[in-house]
């Protein structure tokens, strides 16, 4: 038992040093670009859009076409743990008018105490801990939840627009001609139809996917107002708790009642306790919402989150909930 959690500690400590540390750097020099004018406003302008068109999109289609998976391997799993991820998420939307009252800022809420870092937190600490199995099994709620989650941020950001004037027809169809909605939807389908991408796509794709983390990192960096950290935020800790504490302590919680054991249950603890994702502060900059909150509420998830995840997977272990 010991040894065991010498193990976990030591997974913890490298997955801090080799993943989190280097996303910090590269957020910090796109602020310190920012803040000497290196980076221009037209330069994170156009930047936001080349990763919200053509970057993230690549990134999102290639992952989900080579990593979709049958429900049929783990339908119990799946089934709980989508609904953990849907439930809070609409929970969140549910609450949003009791601690917001300004409505224009509601939808940049909803994202940064809901959306979380996924594909890089999420998916990473999952194989530090349980390999290349946990990722097959944490793939399948993965790429589900992505394809909601996109069309929900957009749908909220929008719906919460403060000059949105738009007939519902019109709201709803730049929703589903959204680039990044669009690459999932056709991802999922090309997984779940085991298309085969030629090499000369996927590099390409590849080369270009390549793009969407950098990007968003100094965009990140560039936005992060730190005033806001220094005066007293309600909205942007509220968002951070719920996404750091809330979310992962009530999921976990049903989870294990419901009779989710082991690695599943450390997998929905991953999945759920992920930071703030980086790219909420690029849908807020292109629908409208406030870009600075978005940006800190990525900056404060992430921090505490370093101390969540630690203390929760020690927590579980120790415990022998997982």
């Amino acid at each position: 038992m010991v040894l065991e959690s010498e193990g976990m500690q030591s997974v913890v400590f490298d997955f801090v040093l080799a993943t989190l540390l280097p996303i910090y750097l590269i957020t910090a020099l796109g602020y310190t670009l920012r803040s000497r004018g290196v980076l221009s406003t037209d330069f994170l302008r156009d930047s936001s859009r080349l990763v919200f068109n053509f970057a993230a999109p690549a990134t999102l289609f290639f992952a989900l076409a080579g990593s979709a998976k049958s429900i049929v391997i783990a339908p119990y799993f799946l089934l709980v743990s989508m609904s953990l991820l849907i439930g809070l998420t609409l929970l969140c939307w549910l609450l949003a008018p009791l601690v917001v009252k300004q409505r224009a800022i509601r939808g940049v809420f909803v994202q940064g105490a809901s959306r979380g870092n996924l594909l890089v937190s999420g998916l990473a600490f999952t194989h530090g801990i349980y390999g290349m199995e946990g990722i097959a099994l944490a793939s399948l709620p993965l790429g589900m939840y992505i394809i909601f989650n996109n069309i929900y941020s957009v749908a909220i950001l929008k719906y919460y627009e403060s000059d949105n004037d738009d007939s519902m027809s019109k709201y709803w169809g730049d929703v589903f001609k959204n680039p990044v909605i669009v690459a999932v939807l056709a991802g999922a389908l090309c997984g779940w139809l085991q298309v085969d991408i030629p090499e000369s796509a996927r590099n390409t794709g590849n080369l270009l996917g390549q793009l969407t983390v950098p990007l968003i990192l100094f965009n990140v960096g560039a936005s992060f107002d730190f005033k806001l950290l220094r005066s007293p935020n309600i909205i942007g800790w509220a968002a951070t708790l719920y996404k750091c504490i809330i979310m992962p302590v009530i999921g976990v919680s049903i989870a294990w009642a419901l009779g989710i054991h082991g690695m599943e249950l450390g997998i929905i603890f991953l999945l759920l306790s992920s930071p703030t994702s980086s790219i909420s502060v690029v849908f807020a900059q292109m629908f409208g919402g406030h870009q600075g909150q978005a940006a800190n509420m990525v900056l404060t998830s992430g921090l505490l989150s370093v101390i969540t995840v630690v203390v929760g997977l020690a927590y579980l272990q120790t415990t022998g909930m997982i």
